[in-house]
């Protein structure tokens, strides 16, 4: 009876910290926490290949098919089928695809062999844009009645979608030569962030600093900022000398578009001790989790030699901002998750201080390797 109910406890334990895991998950990495977490950019993919006969009882003529697959070898799009009566020889073609042919061009079997050129513009069968990643264009041809257990002839190209340009020239083989692979990314049309800044009199704020990513500005002697900036979600931050800082989360930026957002600053002699002009801060890190920069907000009560450095859990030093500032209020740095070597930093919890006037404040940062 003990046994059994062990083995009842251990069962309910397990499926206990599967859930716990997926809420985990969620919580520590909820949409819209990274700056551009996944990007969908707009290009157009060309590829270009010649087959070659392997004499098959029917060469030259031949029935083909192109197709996009992405990392996961999950079927995206086909580009190109030239088959009719015998489409039914391009066996991974469907099994890739199910026969499914939207968006593709299409025709009979072709009677010699001839260079083809294809083009995608990163789109599924729905014409909507997928992720940036990994794909695969995929190219088939048969000259037989081809099966699953003597298949024609197949050759699969990998390339990365995204916001590089990609150019390149795989090796010719036996039966497939003069390939060539481009992916030209669209130049995105960047959205506008603009607003006030005011004080808690609703005065305005000049030369508070905004910063959205990597992107900063400051505002007018009106108080008044515009930001330029890609497609995506932003936690927008807003400092200035003597005011507490202000964060704006989940801000979307479409392409094309202007969307307002103000921020209403607290003078800092309106805060607790934290805040006094006699302390030093160190502000959470912004966005946490990271995945590729991260915005770390300090205080200075004056104008001082200061380092802020990042240490890994064995205690180890990764990565330091030693300076100095001018004149008291709030500063920034900026983490791009690389060490002091050059190199990414792996993924996981780091410690950051701040020391300052014979002080240290320290907070924890994660960081998510991508």
């Amino acid at each position: 009876m003990n046994r059994y109910l062990l083995t009842i406890l251990l069962i309910m334990t397990l499926v206990l910290l599967t859930v716990c895991l997926i809420y985990a998950r969620q919580v520590l990495l909820p949409e819209g926490v990274y700056v551009n977490q996944t990007r969908n950019t707009d290009g157009t993919m060309s590829f270009t290949v010649r087959t070659v006969t392997y004499n098959g009882a029917y060469a030259p003529r031949n029935a083909g098919a192109i197709w996009i697959t992405n990392s996961a070898n999950q079927y995206v799009k086909s580009l190109k089928v030239w088959a009719q009566t015998y489409r039914y020889t391009l066996v991974k073609w469907i099994a890739s695809s199910g026969n499914n042919t939207t968006g593709a061009i299409t025709g009979a079997s072709l009677n010699s062999h001839q260079l083809h050129t294809v083009t995608w513009n990163g789109t599924n069968t729905s014409n909507t844009q997928v992720v940036d990643g990994d794909y695969y264009v995929n190219i088939e041809f048969t000259e037989h009645n081809a099966s699953t257990s003597n298949p024609g002839k197949y050759k699969s190209v990998a390339f990365t979608k995204g916001q590089n340009p990609v150019d390149v020239s795989p090796t010719s083989s036996t039966y497939f030569s003069n390939m060539h692979l481009t992916w030209t990314p669209s130049a995105p049309v960047n959205g506008i962030i603009s607003g006030t800044v005011t004080d808690n009199q609703n005065y305005p704020i000049s030369g508070a600093l905004i910063s959205a990513g990597s992107v900063n500005t400051t505002t007018d002697t009106r108080g008044v900022y515009t930001l330029s900036l890609a497609p995506g979600t932003y936690t927008v931050s807003c400092s200035a000398s003597s005011y507490q800082i202000q964060f704006q989360y989940n801000v979307s930026v479409a392409s094309n578009q202007t969307i307002q957002v103000n921020f209403n600053l607290a003078n800092t002699s309106n805060q607790d001790d934290a805040l006094s002009p006699s302390s030093i801060v160190l502000h959470q890190n912004y966005p946490n989790p990271f995945n590729k920069t991260t915005v770390i907000p300090y205080y200075l009560d004056k104008a001082t030699p200061y380092k802020i450095a990042i240490f890994n859990l064995k205690g180890q030093l990764v990565r330091s901002f030693p300076g100095y500032v001018s004149e008291k209020g709030w500063h920034n740095v900026v983490w791009d998750g690389y060490n002091e070597q050059g190199q990414k930093a792996v993924s996981g919890k780091y410690l950051c201080k701040l020391t300052a006037d014979g002080s240290t404040r320290s907070r924890w940062i994660s960081y998510i390797q991508r």
